[in-house]
């Protein structure tokens, strides 16, 4: 999900494949999941100012994209996906779970105070957007995507 132009990308990788070799991907998917909307929603406001701030792309396609792909460069492919439910005690801690991932270029680019507002900000959005459930916990979807492709 790092590496930009999925298209090429496959194509090259599929291409240094022996002949019966595998390819195996995996990567999430998570940017219809509501904590990484808000966090998406709460960088772009303008009191953060991070505006001008160059971000790393950490996306990836929609699966019927990876199907097209994979159909033109792999003699087979196989492509699953699942939604993992990450179970934790607080809105605290679904935020702590992507701070040294999804939160942590936002939070290198804001001074101390600042980045302590912007995540205070952040899980009190995540509380609106996340029941907390009958055992006290609250659940986070984390999708993942997987293809294997054979040359």
């Amino acid at each position: 999900q790092w590496i930009p132009d999925h298209d090429a990308l496959l194509l090259e990788l599929t291409g240094k494949l022996n002949e019966g070799g595998v390819l195996a991907v995996q990567f999430p998917m998570n940017g219809d999941e509501p904590l990484y909307r808000i966090i998406s929603e709460v960088a772009a406001e303008p009191r953060w100012k991070l505006g001008d701030t160059y971000f790393e792309t950490n996306e990836a396609l929609e699966p019927d994209a990876y199907f097209d792909i994979l159909s033109g460069c792999a003699s087979s492919y196989q492509i699953w996906e699942t939604t993992y439910r990450h179970v934790l005690p607080s809105h605290q801690a679904l935020v702590d779970w992507v701070k040294g991932t999804r939160l942590r270029p936002y939070l290198a680019a804001l001074d101390g105070e600042t980045a302590a507002e912007f995540e205070r900000e952040i899980v009190k959005r995540a509380a609106a957007a996340y029941p907390v459930r009958k055992t006290g916990e609250v659940v986070l979807g984390f999708r993942r995507f997987f293809f294997t492709a054979m040359k």
